[in-house]
């Protein structure tokens, strides 16, 4: 057997560094303005420390940000984006997303969109494209694509967990779930899905049918006429990089790059991810697990490589936030919820919910909760 040299960290992380620099340096070559978006996560602050660490044409001390701020939300970023404008000498521009704009705005926002939107996260998006018109920058970096490549999202844990469980490696998996902070589900039937993972595809597709075939408002007609089994597809996971691709390139992240490329479009901008460069991409598939998620962090090779680059308390935070507006609080106003109705009202009329579903009352939830089911009613009755 030919030898296999030994996996090497640190020559991973500086390779990691290498290409991520580099597609950031590459994507910053425009004949106009060039800004980013700062969210105030991980993925956002590290594109500006990469600016910065290029020198590119001594871009960063003038470097243009455009970031969505909600002034006392509880998930609020602004003091996360405050730490990365002063340490870099930011020209930062913010916008506040509103309830009253979002009604406002809302019939202009589908008519881009052309199909329904899973949350208001979208419209705070945007707003931060609405933002950059307003400035004059038509070319903005964004940070869409770490969480699906780099194993970003808390559900991966238990991906994980699972690889570390099948590979009988028992005294890291114990390890890493004492250093995960975060709440994970993981019982007898992650234990089922390590050393059975076809038959758990096959049971969550099944679930989820049944989730779909008995759902309480919609009308049971159009189901039968209109949907497709084969749409719930579970991919059969066996490591944690099988479900990373699942959400790369089948279903995830391709619905998020086509809300932002038609809320860019909408404002004449142009986006441009580096996370996406197919160097930095086919690099990061071929390195394990541990490179992505190790003692208890998500986004382990990028949280090293930004260390020292970027404050600490974004570096190393755990609790992860997603583009997230304060959609609950919208969705317990009057008229938010008198648009809610008539959109029920309407998918009544064309087939789509049972006329029981009028009589339910409107059920705020938050921007990336489960059962977020009025909002896709507001949503898809504009497309009627």
């Amino acid at each position: 057997k030919e030898h296999q040299p030994a996996f090497n960290i640190d020559e991973a992380q500086e390779q990691f560094r290498y290409l991520f620099f580099d597609a950031v340096n590459k994507r910053l070559r425009s004949d106009v303005a060039v800004g980013t978006s700062l969210s105030g996560g991980l993925d956002s602050s590290s594109i500006v420390a990469a600016i910065q660490a290029s020198g590119s044409n001594g871009q960063a001390p003038n470097l243009q940000t455009f970031s969505a701020v909600f002034p006392g939300f509880e998930k609020d970023e602004s003091k996360y984006i405050s730490m990365v404008a002063e340490q870099f000498r930011l020209q930062r521009h913010t916008v506040g997303p509103t309830a009253a704009g979002f009604i406002n705005d809302f019939d202009r926002l589908m008519y881009h969109q052309e199909e329904p939107i899973q949350s208001a996260s979208i419209y705070a998006q945007y707003k931060v494209y609405e933002l950059a018109r307003q400035y004059g920058v038509t070319v903005l970096l964004d940070g869409q694509g770490a969480d699906e490549t780099l194993g970003g999202y808390d559900k991966y844990h238990h991906w994980y967990w699972q690889e570390l469980l099948k590979g009988r490696k028992f005294g890291l998996l114990q390890k890493e779930r004492e250093t995960t902070t975060k709440k994970v589900d993981w019982g007898y039937r992650n234990y089922m899905a390590a050393f059975f993972p076809s038959l758990a595809a096959k049971r969550l597709e099944t679930n989820l049918y049944r989730q779909v075939k008995d759902h309480p408002s919609i009308n049971t007609g159009f189901l039968a006429a209109h949907f497709d089994r084969t749409m719930l597809h579970k991919p059969v996971v066996e490591k944690l990089n099988d479900m990373l691709y699942y959400n790369t390139l089948q279903l995830g992240l391709e619905e998020l790059l086509r809300y932002a490329d038609r809320n860019s479009m909408a404002f004449s901008r142009e986006v441009r991810l580096p996370f996406l460069s197919h160097e930095l991409v086919e690099f990061i598939f071929s390195l394990p697990s541990s490179c992505k998620i190790k003692e208890g962090n998500t986004k382990w090779l990028l949280r090293k490589t930004m260390d020292q680059r970027l404050p600490s308390p974004i570096v190393w935070r755990k609790d992860k936030i997603g583009f997230e507006p304060p959609q609950y609080t919208w969705m317990q106003e009057p008229a938010v919820m008198d648009m809610i109705h008539e959109s029920k009202k309407k998918l009544v009329q064309q087939g789509i919910l049972k006329p029981s579903s009028l009589e339910k009352p409107v059920i705020a939830v938050t921007a990336h909760a489960a059962g977020n089911l009025d909002w896709r009613y507001l949503s898809a009755a504009c497309m009627l």
